[in-house]
């Protein structure tokens, strides 16, 4: 295993040296203060999930020579002759890690910069930007995946980048619907995840119902 050279809690010039970097490369760490705090937790997450990395929060030599030895442009830039696939999108959603929350939002999907979600519009604005339309509620989305006929099983989406896993409300006693995309790690999500966490890394467990795949996105 790698070992661990800056993780939570941890208050140094080199976490400063590794929000800078964070930043550079698209994933906000929520300022360069040199705290390790949750922000750069989900943001060094975020990374991670990017480039196929164990989805820790902790910087390990390999996630320290994974973000210091690419170069300044996006490493994670897709060619828009390859189309909308599964991998461009969620590159996009975690490059909105640490974003704010805002239940029913209504994302400008014009605006590149956007930075306000709700867990519906985050997946409907990253489909925009990449010049697939998708319904902007929840319950709409997983509907138009299953009238396209691309309905999957939970565990089936766990292991599929970009898929779409959702929640009915009422399961382990929600009281909303939510939904979220799959990273395609077995066990990890980008999501919008509510007010107190705003779009971060998390995980499937037993908190979805149903999943599928998006209608125009190209998966492998």
């Amino acid at each position: 295993m790698s070992e661990v050279l800056l993780q939570r809690g941890d208050n140094s010039d080199d976490v400063r040296t590794v929000q800078e970097r964070l930043t550079e490369l698209g994933y906000s760490a929520g300022g360069s203060d040199g705290d390790y705090g949750r922000k750069t937790v989900e943001a060094v997450q975020a990374f991670q999930a990017a480039y196929g990395l164990p989805i820790t929060g902790s910087v390990d030599t390999e996630t320290w020579g994974a973000l210091f030895s690419t170069p300044a442009e996006d490493p994670t830039a897709h060619d828009p002759s390859e189309g909308p696939t599964a991998d461009a999108l969620i590159d996009i959603a975690l490059k909105q890690v640490n974003d704010r929350y805002v239940f029913g939002a209504n994302a400008d999907e014009s605006d590149p910069t956007e930075d306000e979600f709700d867990c519906a519009e985050l997946i409907s604005w990253s489909c925009a930007q990449l010049g697939v339309s998708f319904p902007d509620y929840s319950v709409s989305q997983i509907d138009a995946v299953a009238a396209a006929g691309l309905e999957l099983s939970v565990a089936e989406a766990s292991g599929i980048r970009g898929a779409l896993l959702f929640r009915a409300a009422g399961h382990n006693n929600t009281q909303y619907n939510h939904v979220a995309l799959s990273i395609g790690t077995g066990d990890e999500t980008i999501e919008a995840m509510g007010s107190a966490y705003g779009v971060a890394v998390g995980t499937i467990g037993n908190r979805f119902t149903r999943a599928g795949l998006i209608p125009g996105i190209i998966y492998p």
